[in-house]
């Protein structure tokens, strides 16, 4: 996973909960970076994981719950380190339909060894999109997060409904994104 997720997860835990908190994850997990990452750096996804179930058992906010809010918190870092040329997209719709085939195309130019998840797209009804997600780390939650947080910035109400998971042995997730008036 590439370095850059870490820092962001670093900056999130740190701003939210301090520095000691942050400190006392990476003494409770054996880490083979050690905890030190920069943002070019690839490193192995099970790091990530092993930190968000140390802050699950510390503050006994469920997995996924936290794989989502950490979504929410690193949307915008991502929007405003995107390689792809996106700043003509104004509006949320457009904006999901793009990350497949823009924005992970052209992150897949800048960092050819990035694993990125799969996305494919149906319309559904009235006032709805239909993604599904597929990725061998499961991060469908992290999407949840990205989604909720990218409405926000697009200033667009939505809901997701999450009714199959890759978690509950689905080949892939489907989240249905309800766009309010």
């Amino acid at each position: 996973m590439q370095g850059s997720i870490y820092t962001t997860f670093s900056e999130m835990i740190i701003e939210k909960m301090g520095m000691p908190v942050w400190n006392e994850l990476l003494e409770s997990v054996a880490l083979e970076s050690g905890g030190v990452y920069t943002s070019g750096v690839q490193y192995n996804d099970s790091e990530i994981m092993s930190l968000v179930s140390a802050l699950s058992e510390k503050t006994k906010i469920d997995v996924p719950t936290l794989v989502k809010t950490f979504g929410e918190y690193l949307f915008i870092h991502l929007y405003k380190s995107s390689p792809a040329s996106i700043s003509h997209i104004d509006n949320l719709r457009d904006f999901l339909i793009a990350i497949d085939q823009v924005i992970h195309k052209e992150v897949k130019r800048v960092h050819p060894k990035a694993y990125l998840p799969n996305f494919e797209y149906d319309e559904g009804a009235d006032n709805e999109l239909i993604m599904f997600y597929q990725s061998k780390r499961k991060l469908c939650h992290l999407s949840e997060g990205l989604i909720i947080s990218a409405a926000k910035h697009f200033h667009q109400k939505i809901t997701i409904q999450h009714p199959e998971c890759m978690h509950n042995g689905a080949d892939k997730c489907k989240l249905i994104i309800s766009f309010e008036d």
